[in-house]
């Protein structure tokens, strides 16, 4: 097996075809979002092992019958994978496929598996914003604004280790992505964002303060985000569990259609 320098990582994008194409392995591919690729070849990659910094897991695309490739898999993770996670911090191993024929217990067989779990996606291209009136003084700011970038609100590091994760800088977001920030009197309290973003597509990311929740900020964040990713003639994705009731109450409210469900399963290091 071989890792991908990124100057290499296009040669991989035939991978997702035939199969769902996760923004969040896409934006790596086409450089547009930190992560590492390994494959069977640097040439003319067969299947290929995604690891992206933002979602801190692994997606594998390609040829799902490429013994060559599997056989190898699970010692690769333990060799070479895994320290390097540990690096980061991390020692938990999440891996999800891009279609169905993934048989992802299979190739893990040896590991202690958690419960897997499904992913739920939605789309929306088109999409109008609706701002809610809010029951507290939040007001959105535009994170590309001179307001935002100015302004010495309290807790901005909350929006800026979001970016981080998702981003390889601050400047790549600036440059490529949407956002807002929720603000309080003079404090952050909530970050919608764009997380991942492909020549098509921006995924979304979001958060709240969980001591704001249940005030419509999420809402009014994600309307206005949504709104200009759609207006800029991108259509947005939204991923989450299938377990994330307020998230898929919230992306459904906001007029997004479920396209896909897929399923993840993780094991620690």
């Amino acid at each position: 097996m071989f890792e991908l320098s990124r100057g290499q990582f296009y040669k991989a994008i035939p991978l997702l075809n035939n199969g769902h194409p996760h923004p969040e392995v896409q934006s790596i591919l086409e450089n547009n979002n930190p992560g590492w690729v390994f494959s069977d070849r640097t040439d003319a990659p067969r299947t290929a092992l995604v690891w992206s910094k933002g979602m801190k897991g692994h997606y594998l695309i390609g040829d799902e019958t490429n013994e060559a490739f599997f056989s190898k898999l699970d010692e690769f993770v333990t060799t070479i994978i895994a320290p390097r996670m540990r690096e980061l911090g991390m020692n938990y191993f999440e891996v999800s496929g891009n279609h169905n024929k993934w048989n992802l217990k299979s190739l893990f067989a040896s590991r202690e598996l958690q419960q897997p779990w499904d992913q739920i996606v939605y789309e929306s291209k088109g999409f109008e914003a609706h701002i809610m009136n809010n029951s507290g003084n939040f007001r959105a700011v535009n994170l590309r604004s001179q307001e935002w970038k100015m302004h010495e609100y309290e807790n901005k590091k909350f929006v800026y280790d979001h970016i981080n994760q998702f981003w390889e800088t601050e400047e790549d977001f600036f440059e490529k992505g949407y956002g807002y920030a929720a603000i309080e009197n003079s404090e952050v309290i909530g970050v919608c964002y764009s997380s991942f973003v492909t020549k098509e597509k921006h995924a979304v990311g979001i958060e709240t303060l969980p001591q704001r929740h249940q005030r419509g900020v999420g809402t009014n964040l994600a309307s206005l985000v949504v709104n200009d990713i759609v207006q800029n003639g991108y259509t947005c994705y939204w991923d989450c569990s299938l377990s994330n009731e307020a998230s898929n109450k919230l992306v459904r409210r906001l007029g997004f259609k479920q396209i896909h469900q897929y399923h993840c399963l993780g094991f620690s290091l």
